[in-house]
């Protein structure tokens, strides 16, 4: 009955949509759509098609804007409720083009491969950046517990640090764990871009396999947005963000922050020591030491506008981690008194200057981070997973017998530039240098020492790396045919002394220089549909975490090797508003040196290299709308991937140790509106999400399930070298009381209360509750 009526007050909402492009004729992505004076509102998509639905009856005024281009506004009469179409045409800023009606179909310059994750349409419900993104074809987002614990990504084939991550387009290295994609609120966040195969050339990174770019809020209007949700193991998680600019638009402000809980407190399935037989015993455990917490705040103020600038920024960021130590690598073994500390301080600036009538662009970007990360391990003893304590006179620490009191200051100088040169509307000239610089130095009483009894720490370790590229991205067929072009050279150099267990002076000195290269096609088939094709010979240099390690549990390497690989992708999307959206995606690598992080035993855990990786794979998702007001969307992900040339008759062939090999999502939302009040709307979703069986170690090829492509039946082998299929289910329910500037969400993760593995099997929580209370102004 329920649905019914909401069917009827949804049969008289009328419904918009239209198409942007640029006066070349291009789409123009992400552009906003709003009615005026009300929140009815949309963002447009990779191909500049945008739908607004449940509109009630009424004449508007549409205001469309777009970084750097001039609003354009129009007048639709949507009084009888019937569809309408509006297409725009966005002049430059300093031009004279007004705009115009589209009559006609042609394709977007953009990247040639790019998926989006429109975070705004979910900030009012109680999910994680993380589950959000789980939520889509070809990603896979691995946590190692619950809140704040490690998150590692899977794309196309590809995992870790071979996935870039960026903050509107700047790597990510210089905020090191303290905007991690598991702690970003959603609220923060316009949209995520995740790009599979070549990147873009304003990113201009080393990534291998795709990169993840976060897009801040930036639509140059003022805003507040506040929100707090509260769950289950005393979890809190509390965001504000705020923006104003002045009336002449060229002096502006703004400030984000977050803050982060959680007791982390839920059950696990380990395995305890019988004190009389001395064998392994099952055990459901509660959780005893492992709360997190975690501040950030960033302010920030520009000016816009002006004849020597564009827009220059200057932001500060900190941040404060705290989080205890309940377990290192795997589960194996309890901490119940380590913990560990990060903090950091973090000024950038941003400068941004279109010259010679915007032929050409410079962005300049530099920060200098120092981050300070401690460790404290002195517990005089162990603890068992019932919480209860062991006394021992002769070890310090509980996580290494001689403890650890460490305080590690990593510093991290970074400048990226970007410029770029266009001949005409069909030929522009990029590039890109990305310069990092870093020092670890620190201290710690219980290190190895030099035979000197100089601490270990105190000798700077530095690594220097910097990736230059240059390319050529040009139109054909009126655009409809765009091809992307880019040389790369990479060079880096290491330096580090370290001690040994007998006090011996151990030195490391590595330097290389390599070129890559890279090509990207697209084909727009229609204003719908688009082809790509893509692939890359290029490098990929270790992070800072990966040589150093964290400070923490994880273990430098300064022999890490980088990675050199082929990539080869092609694609297919089309998507049409308020009907369907799919897409299929196909991938070949063939990676050497393969940098993956491993336990280097129960405790702590290592970047280590894989010599030569080989494999191909495929996913797809669609989304289809049955109705303006609900819409099913499913997808999976199947990728071969697996080690070759080991030397080894039993590793030869075997998939890649810890890595599943397939999984998939579906999931249903439905939007209602006039539930109990006049202006309310009523959102409801549901999801599941389910991982096949996949393996700690490597196995022998001939012991993997013999069903068709390993997806059917058990491996051959010992149960705890497997990670069981998984099934899980979330359910959740938004409430608007009026219109969009006030919701309280509620959502049920892990439904079903299964057993959730993660990353060398470490167990994720069960089922869990938690509402959001969301403020909009």
């Amino acid at each position: 009955m329920f649905i019914v009526l909401s069917q009827l007050s949804f049969s008289q909402d009328a419904r918009l949509k239209g198409r942007i492009i640029t006066e070349d004729k291009s789409a123009l992505p992400f552009a906003t759509i709003v009615l005026d004076s009300t929140d009815y509102g949309a963002t447009a998509d990779e191909n500049g098609n945008y739908a607004i639905t449940n509109i009630k009856p009424g004449h508007y005024r549409v205001i469309v804007t777009a970084v750097n281009y001039l609003i354009s506004e129009k007048e639709v009469d949507l009084t009888n409720g019937t569809p309408a179409t509006i297409d725009f045409i966005l002049a430059k800023k300093g031009t004279d083009l007004e705009e115009v009606r589209v009559t006609s179909y042609h394709t977007a310059r953009q990247e040639i491969k790019q998926q989006t994750i429109n975070t705004l349409a979910f900030k009012e419900q109680p999910a994680t950046l993380v589950e959000l993104m789980n939520r889509s074809s070809g990603i896979r987002i691995r946590q190692t517990g619950g809140l704040g614990s490690q998150s590692n990504l899977m794309l196309n084939g590809f995992q870790n640090r071979s996935i870039k991550f960026f903050k509107d387009g700047i790597p990510l290295d210089y905020l090191g764990s303290g905007f991690d994609i598991s702690l970003v609120p959603v609220n923060m966040l316009e949209r995520v871009e995740v790009f599979k195969g070549v990147l873009p050339f304003y990113l201009g990174a080393d990534a291998l396999g795709g990169a993840v770019n976060m897009v801040s809020r930036n639509n140059m209007q003022d805003f507040l947005n506040a929100s707090y949700e509260i769950g289950s193991f005393n979890t809190h998680r509390v965001s504000l963000n705020a923006f104003h600019i002045n009336k002449a638009g060229k002096l502006f402000v703004g400030a984000n922050a977050f803050y982060n809980y959680s007791d982390n407190d839920y059950k696990a399935d380990v395995q305890t020591l019988d004190s009389v037989t001395g064998t392994k015993e099952d055990y459901r455990a509660k959780l005893f030491h492992n709360r997190f917490s975690n501040v950030y705040a960033e302010a920030y103020a520009g000016l816009r506008n002006l004849s020597w600038a564009d827009e220059l920024k200057l932001s500060v960021t900190a941040f404060l981690i705290n989080k205890q130590l309940q377990f290192g690598s795997t589960m194996d073994q309890p901490f119940g008194a380590a913990k560990a500390r990060q903090k950091a301080i973090i000024p950038t600036l941003n400068y941004k200057k279109n010259l010679w009538n915007d032929r050409f662009s410079v962005n300049q970007f530099l920060a200098y981070s120092s981050l300070n990360a401690e460790t404290v391990d002195t517990a005089h003893g162990s603890y068992d997973w019932t919480g209860a304590y062991t006394y021992n006179p002769s070890s310090v620490g509980e996580i290494t017998s001689r403890g650890t009191l460490s305080d590690i200051d990593f510093q991290n100088y970074i400048s990226r530039t970007n410029l770029s040169y266009k001949f005409n509307t069909k030929h522009q000239l990029h590039f890109n240098a990305v310069y990092n610089k870093y020092r670890r130095v620190g201290e710690d009483p219980y290190g190895n020492k030099f035979k000197n009894g100089v601490d270990a720490l105190a000798r700077p370790a530095n690594y220097d790396k910097l990736i230059v590229a240059l390319g050529l991205s040009s139109g054909f067929l009126d655009n409809r045919l765009q091809n992307s072009l880019a040389i790369k050279w990479f060079t880096y150099q290491t330096r580090a002394t370290d001690a040994d267990f007998q006090g011996n002076e151990v030195t490391t000195k590595n330097n290389k220089a390599a070129w890559g290269i890279a090509e990207g096609i697209r084909y727009t088939l229609s204003r719908y549909a688009s082809l790509y094709l893509s692939g890359e010979s290029a490098l990929r240099l270790p992070e800072l975490d990966e040589l150093f390690g964290d400070g923490n549990l994880k273990l430098s390497n300064f022999n890490l090797k980088p990675e050199r690989s082929l990539n080869l992708s092609l694609s297919y999307k089309v998507s049409v508003p308020e009907k369907y959206t799919a897409e299929v995606n196909t991938f070949y690598r063939h990676t050497k040196d393969m940098i993956l992080l491993m336990p280097y035993n129960v405790l702590f855990s290592q970047s280590q290299n894989v010599q030569n990786v080989r494999g191909y794979g495929l996913d797809a998702d669609g989304r289809y709308f049955i109705t303006h007001w609900l819409d099913v969307n499913a997808n999976f992900t199947y990728q071969n991937l697996r080690a070759v040339n080991t030397g080894y008759a039993l590793t030869e062939g075997a998939r890649l140790r810890n890595t599943p090999y397939f999984f998939a999502n579906a999931g249903v939302n439905s939007k209602f509106q006039a539930v109990a009040l006049k202006e309310d709307k009523l959102n409801v979703y549901c999801y599941y999400s389910f991982v096949r069986e996949y393996y700690l170690d490597y196995i022998p090829k001939d012991f993997e399930p013999k069903g068709f492509l390993g997806l059917f039946g058990r491996a051959r082998l010992d149960a705890h070298n497997i990670i069981p299929n998984q099934h899980l289910v979330t359910a959740g329910v938004t409430y608007f009381p009026e219109k969009n500037r006030y919701s309280i969400g509620f959502q049920v993760k892990n439904l079903l209360d299964a057993r959730i593995y993660d990353n060398f099997k470490i167990q994720n929580p069960g089922r869990s509750f938690s509402v959001k209370l969301n403020y909009s102004l």
